[in-house]
């Protein structure tokens, strides 16, 4: 189909629509054709805001103002609602490209891939014979009812892109990308700001949650002013005679937002050592506000240009010249939806969902359908006839009465066939309750197959501690024992728990893993969360409501005397269990922290110690392993067991102490490093309904390290 000749490239924001009118001439050129902003009667994102009905009725003023006849239309959505993510290929040859990215998006999208409407693009530096991919996902839903707009107006969307990526095409295509290094985007919107990085072919999105309404809430908390009070004393700030005083409240804001880019910056440039940023460009309503350029350019070191004009397009003599000049910052994001459906913009993808494609390329064949189905039945009427002709000279013949009566008899036998398989659901309804007492039976079962799997998986000289706790007599015991000492003690790749807590949840979501791991961890030491980059995505187990589960607390320590040593086991361990988890569809894990630990100090003739080799106190019934001992070392034998405080025994009295030994070697565990790690663990399903609840999902990864 030939490209049209014109686009209407529409960015619906918080605060008002903004739509812009692009024309392809006939020499290649860009011009502007028309353009519209019509601001809503509510921001959307405030609590009492109908954001169905706002959004209708600034679609509403904009079709009474405008035609979109015969243009197609291309609308962005929030990056704050995307997910993005940049992958390096291996060398292989082309036609395997799709596989590998389809599988590197099952492993990297947070969400079930049936649920999302995913698209790639692959980016290649000439100079490089690198490939990267770039995944570009949005959920379904968050599309479908911004789709539901339109379709409400009767509108026909052509195109869906984020709005990140429609300011990366902006940004490329009107050459405000600087030619010789990196260069950063700032959108900053009412609610969030957009974070873009341009480095050559190369692109990078981030969405933090910070806006203009912000600043604005900070002037409401500072004078005690209704909102819209707060607004137009922001807008009108440098006028002010209390602009020092406006400012000056302000000041967190400012440097919040400060903060965030310089973690961004240096974000990708831990990834690209190479890159070095030669400007920030700033758009948004948000950086009109008087003072915002040069605050970040004294906090970040980095020109800071606000964009003042269009370096590719012109106006034509219908355009409103001043309104577009007016609002040069707030038109990027349909600018660079417009240039996608022109077919000039670097990124291409689509994320209009699949069924809706085939829908209209189905209906624009329909037609030929018709024709086809008219010319079959012209062939088939001669035949048809002659049938029945034939059909109405037998049907007094003896034979086909005695055929048709079996074919009666045969009719009401599979009348009596569908009559008792209806009887089936009400037998089946006893059995049905009966498996109702295996509810949840494999779930604490599965908890600890997911922990000890893991640690089993991470610490390679474990099989070393199953062989001593395995060994059939004292003899083999000795020289298991004899190998664990052979390995210098702080080179052992091994774990040892000391206890486990489970906590039960009513909601999932109401608490973080961070929490629950400070108290172990100390004020000295940082836990590590599920979540490595500063761009995070919604948690999926806990987007759905409430939904109830468990936080399970581990305490292990290990030989590792090097902490970042031991922070380099934790990473994999949370991989690990991560994807163990998928394989257990009764339960799933929704958040994760870990983070080291002081040394646990023991003070002579300390109360007795308990050492087990698991879960502190009892194990699940059936398997409770607890050895007695007197005092902290006697009588240990089994490898990997814990030390259990006794009631009483967390008083421990004051003055010097000293490090117990290993209970299993005798040697001193001084420079053994402690750590703890916390799981909230999901309950997905009561585990009832089958054996085959209990088998892997098949679309479930095998554990593996990830990106």
């Amino acid at each position: 189909m030939a490209t049209p000749r014109s686009v209407w490239g529409i960015d619906i924001g918080q605060c008002a629509l903004k739509a812009l009118k692009l024309r392809q001439n006939d020499d290649g050129s860009l011009g502007v054709e028309a353009l519209d902003i019509v601001e809503h009667l509510q921001i959307l994102s405030e609590p009492d805001a109908d954001k169905a009905q706002l959004v209708r009725t600034a679609l509403e003023t904009f079709l009474s103002r405008n035609s979109v006849a015969n243009c197609l239309l291309a609308v962005g959505v929030s990056g704050q609602s995307g997910f993005t993510r940049f992958v390096k290929l291996p060398p292989v040859e082309s036609k395997k490209i799709p596989d590998i990215v389809r599988f590197e998006a099952e492993q990297q999208i947070p969400f079930p891939i049936n649920e999302v409407v995913w698209r790639w693009q692959s980016f290649q530096d000439p100079n490089s014979p690198d490939v990267e991919v770039g995944i570009f996902a949005m959920k379904r839903a968050d599309i479908t009812e911004m789709l539901n707009h339109f379709e409400a107006m009767e509108l026909k969307v052509d195109m869906v892109q984020m709005a990140p990526l429609a300011l990366f095409n902006f940004m490329n295509f009107d050459e405000q990308q600087a030619p010789d290094g990196a260069t950063l985007l700032a959108d900053v919107g009412t609610d969030t700001t957009d974070l873009v990085v341009g480095d050559g072919p190369r692109i990078w999105t981030r969405t933090i949650q910070i806006g203009g309404n912000d600043f604005t809430e900070a002037l409401v908390k500072a004078f005690k002013l209704s909102f819209p009070k707060a607004e137009k004393l922001k807008r009108n700030a440098a006028t002010s005679k209390y602009a020092r005083q406006i400012f000056q409240a302000m000041r967190p804001v400012f440097a919040d937002l400060s903060q965030e880019i310089q973690r961004s910056v240096g974000y990708y440039t831990s990834m690209r050592r190479e890159a070095r940023f030669k400007k920030v460009l700033g758009l948004g309503n948000g950086f009109r506000l008087p003072g915002l350029q040069k605050f970040l350019e004294q906090q970040l070191n980095i020109p800071v240009m606000r964009v003042g004009s269009y370096n590719r397009l012109s106006a034509s003599e219908a355009v409103n010249a001043p309104l577009l000049d007016e609002n040069v910052l707030s038109f990027p994001v349909a600018y660079g939806l417009a240039l996608q459906g022109l077919d000039v913009s670097a990124v291409s993808t689509n994320l209009l969902p699949d069924e809706i494609i085939r829908r209209r390329l189905w209906g624009r064949k329909r037609p030929w359908f018709a024709a086809a189905a008219a010319v079959l039945l012209a062939a088939l009427a001669a035949p048809a006839y002659r049938a029945y002709v034939d059909r109405s000279a037998l049907a007094d013949n003896p034979t086909c009465l005695e055929v048709r009566g079996l074919a009666n008899e045969l009719n009401e036998n599979r009348r009596k066939y569908e009559d008792a398989l209806a009887l089936i659901p009400a037998a089946e309804a006893p059995l049905e309750a009966d498996k109702g007492l295996f509810a949840y039976r494999d779930f604490w079962p599965s908890v600890e197959s997911l922990i000890f799997q893991g640690i089993q998986a991470v610490s390679a000289d474990q099989k070393l501690l199953a062989a001593y706790d395995n060994a059939k007599d004292e003899a083999s015991r000795a020289v298991t024992l004899l190998q664990i000492k052979q390995k210098k003690r702080d080179t052992r790749k091994m774990i040892f728990i000391e206890r486990i807590q489970v906590e039960y949840l009513p909601d999932v979501g109401a608490k973080k893993a961070t929490e629950l791991v400070q108290p172990l961890t100390g004020e000295t030491t940082g836990g590590r969360t599920a979540t490595a980059a500063p761009s995070g995505v919604a948690n999926p187990a806990a987007s759905g409501g409430l939904k109830r589960g468990f936080s399970v607390s581990l305490v292990a320590r290990t030989p590792f005397a090097n902490k970042e040593v031991v922070k380099g086991l934790l990473l994999p361990l949370r991989r690990e269990t991560e994807q163990i988890a998928k394989l257990f569809p009764q339960l799933a894990i929704v958040n994760y922290a870990d983070g080291l630990m002081p040394k646990t100090n023991v003070a002579p003739g300390a109360s007795p110690t308990r050492y087990t080799s698991g879960v502190a106190g009892r194990r699940p019934a059936g398997r409770e392993f607890i050895e007695e001992v007197e005092g902290s070392t006697a009588g240990a034998r089994r490898p990997g067991m814990a030390t259990v405080t006794p009631t009483g025994a967390a008083a421990q009295p004051a003055g010097p102490q000293v490090q117990m030994p290993d209970p299993l070697t005798g040697e001193e565990m001084v420079e053994d490093t402690r750590f703890a790690a916390v799981w909230i663990i999901s309950v997905e399903a009561n585990g009832a309904a089958g054996p085959q609840a209990n088998q892997p999902a098949e679309n479930a990864a095998a554990p593996a390290e990830s990106n």
